[in-house]
């Protein structure tokens, strides 16, 4: 069972700052910096962020859904990257490699550990405008 706990924005980043390789949540994180034991079945628990192909990609965390086909770009050292959201992953439109998370689609272009939400990762709204990704949190 989980439990929703408020924490503040320095606080989450500050945890986020912690992850290493393979830790994909706040709990995985937390886990391992508390030595707590490991979560109970974690190779049946569903990834919280993928989902089939008829939702496009969920990102449950910040309740964001992207549709399938739905691209989002950013600019890293002076290069543009870009990824489309197909059967609940992402995938990069220059290498063809797939994701299972926004962070590891993000790492796989930026050196080290970086908010993805900050609004380096953008999507082209109807109007045309650029608009970071962080404008579909709820």
């Amino acid at each position: 069972m989980n439990r929703t706990i408020p924490v503040s924005t320095d606080v989450f980043a500050a945890i986020w700052s912690h992850r290493q390789e393979g830790e994909e949540t706040e709990d995985a994180i937390l886990r391992r910096i508390l030595e707590c034991q490991p979560a109970p079945d974690t190779a049946t628990q569903a990834n919280p962020q993928t989902t089939d192909i008829s939702e496009g990609f969920i990102d449950r965390r910040n309740n964001v859904t992207f549709p399938p086909g739905f691209t989002i770009f950013r600019t890293y050292k002076r290069k543009q990257f870009s990824a489309v959201a197909e059967n609940g992953l992402w995938r990069r439109t220059d290498t063809g490699q797939t994701y299972d998370t926004l962070n590891q689609l993000n790492a796989s272009i930026a050196a080290g550990n970086e908010n993805v939400w900050n609004g380096n990762w953008k999507f082209q709204d109807s109007d045309g405008t650029n608009k970071s990704i962080a404008a579909l949190r709820a």
